[in-house]
């Protein structure tokens, strides 16, 4: 009897002990439950559960927060209203997926996706899944945060990535071997080709004739051939590039106002960023891009093509010094003609092509006679001006496939491609002696000269440019010597004579 209580007291104190630690347990889990409840309620983050049929079952205050929906207004509702119409098939697609087998590549992982917010902008996620069974029925549970800054973030990144690259590509351009039109060509494919900005594949790049202070059209893309003649040359203050161009400033249309001074029948709605191109104060051109009708104007993109103009604008001051510099070594000072480098390249290109086409060439070397009296009794001044007038009624008496030089002096060189016999280059040498016998009246002093002139023909005097020149020179002294003021073509008995 006494063994029996003791086994009943020792199963009650295992009773008891066992009840003790349920009840711990139980303590447990309640505060693991309502702990869960806070945080859940507490998360910034979205905490959604939903059942295998996509109704929403849970739903905490950072849900609400990041779809605007409150709780009462969402529980019991299909979590589909959250999903862009594009994905909801996809969403299907992974229900039934798991339903069928209980496994989905994205159960368990982190996805990124757009939710749909209450008043219908998408907002970019990122989402964590996970999913059981209970009493033979499917739930899911999904953690959501909202990423719009990291995606900002991203964005911005790869803008800038992205405008590093253009700035790069016009630095390189600034340094190619080509032109200044087929740079600006290449550097407006570049501005046009930047992903993230709002333009359209059409634009255009004018450059400031000082002289005549206007903008001319230097290059372009996707203009209609009715804006190639209307925009090749724009005043000051004229249309959107023309005002830019005055105002010194970016100007910005959204659509086609008052302001635009071009247009035609048929012209499509559109807006510009119209930039000026600047060096300092001075400008040197203005940037016209073409953006969607009725855009909005983007601090970002103004702010970017600004940056664009101003690279460009090393780009052109570069080119402009170095065509500068070209010309001084290739060109006169006095009279802007080529000069004797010059001339000897192009008649070198003008043999080569004559040999190709078996034509005939001629080369004209003259002196003015009489030149050193003007220059030595009327003064230097007057010497110079007298050069630059014979220069251009030289260039009266040629066709544009002729080029004329000043060696140096009173000495002129002509060269006269493509012509049919001898006799043309006489005529030519007896036009210009025609048009230099006339008098020139300079600051009130008349002036009466003459020229000696000396001719050469390819094949028939030589096939090199020294040779036809040298040649040449030669029989300009044979007319100098007998009575000056005519022409001579070049014989062998000159040659002789003058060695």
């Amino acid at each position: 009897m006494t063994k029996n209580l003791e086994e009943i007291e020792q199963f009650s104190q295992k009773l008891v002990d066992a009840y003790v630690r349920l009840e711990i347990r139980h303590q447990k889990l309640l505060e693991n439950l309502e702990l869960s409840h806070s945080v859940s309620h507490t998360a910034h983050d979205a905490i959604i559960s939903v059942d295998g049929n996509g109704i929403v079952s849970r739903w905490n205050k950072g849900a609400a927060l990041i779809f605007g929906y409150m709780e009462d207004e969402i529980i019991d509702q299909p979590v589909a209203k959250l999903i862009p119409q594009r994905y909801q098939q996809y969403y299907l697609d992974g229900i039934e997926q798991v339903n069928a087998t209980g496994r989905s590549k994205h159960i368990g992982s982190v996805i990124e996706m757009p939710g749909i917010h209450k008043d219908g902008r998408e907002i970019p996620l990122e989402i964590s899944i996970a999913t059981w069974s209970q009493k033979g029925n499917r739930y899911y549970a999904a953690v959501m945060r909202d990423i719009t800054e990291r995606k900002k973030s991203e964005i911005g990144n790869e803008r800038v990535q992205q405008s590093r690259v253009a700035i790069s590509s016009l630095l390189r351009i600034a340094l190619e071997p080509i032109s200044l039109e087929e740079q600006l060509e290449k550097a407006l494919d570049v501005i046009l080709s930047v992903p993230w900005l709002s333009l359209q594949s059409k634009g255009s790049i004018f450059l400031m004739d000082e002289e005549k202070n206007e903008l001319v059209l230097i290059a372009h893309r996707g203009l209609a051939p009715h804006l190639l003649s209307a925009c090749a040359r724009l005043p000051m203050g004229y249309c959107l590039c023309g005002r830019a161009a005055q105002e010194r400033k970016l100007i910005f249309s959204a659509h086609l106002d008052h302001r635009h001074d071009v247009t035609f029948d048929g012209i499509k709605p559109h807006g510009h960023y119209c930039v000026p191109v600047m060096i300092n104060d001075k400008l040197l051109g203005v940037v016209n891009s073409y953006i969607p009708d009725g855009h909005e104007r983007n601090p970002e993109e103004t702010e970017f093509l600004q940056a664009m103009a101003n690279t460009m604008a090393g780009l052109i001051e570069r080119k402009q010094i170095e065509q500068k510099l070209e010309h001084i070594a290739h060109h006169d000072s006095l009279t802007g003609l080529p000069n004797r480098l010059l001339f000897m390249e192009h008649l070198t290109k003008q043999i080569a092509r004559s040999r190709r086409e078996n034509t005939l060439l001629s080369v004209l070397f003259m002196d003015l006679d009489k030149f050193k009296m003007v220059n030595d009794t009327m003064g230097h001044d007057i010497g110079d001006m007298l050069l630059k007038e014979v220069s251009a009624r030289i260039k009266t008496c040629l066709r544009d496939s002729d080029v004329i030089a000043r060696l140096g002096g009173d000495e002129f060189t002509v060269s006269l491609p493509f012509i049919a016999n001898q006799e043309d280059a006489g005529l030519v040498a007896k036009k210009i002696i025609s048009e230099l016998e006339k008098p020139f009246f300079l600051k009130g002093n008349e002036c009466n000269i003459g020229s000696s002139i000396g001719i050469s023909i390819l094949p028939v005097d030589g096939d090199s440019p020294e040779g036809l020149l040298k040649k040449a020179d030669v029989a300009m002294y044979e007319v100098k010597k007998h009575g000056r003021n005519d022409y001579r073509f070049f014989e062998n008995g000159m040659e002789k004579e003058e060695e």
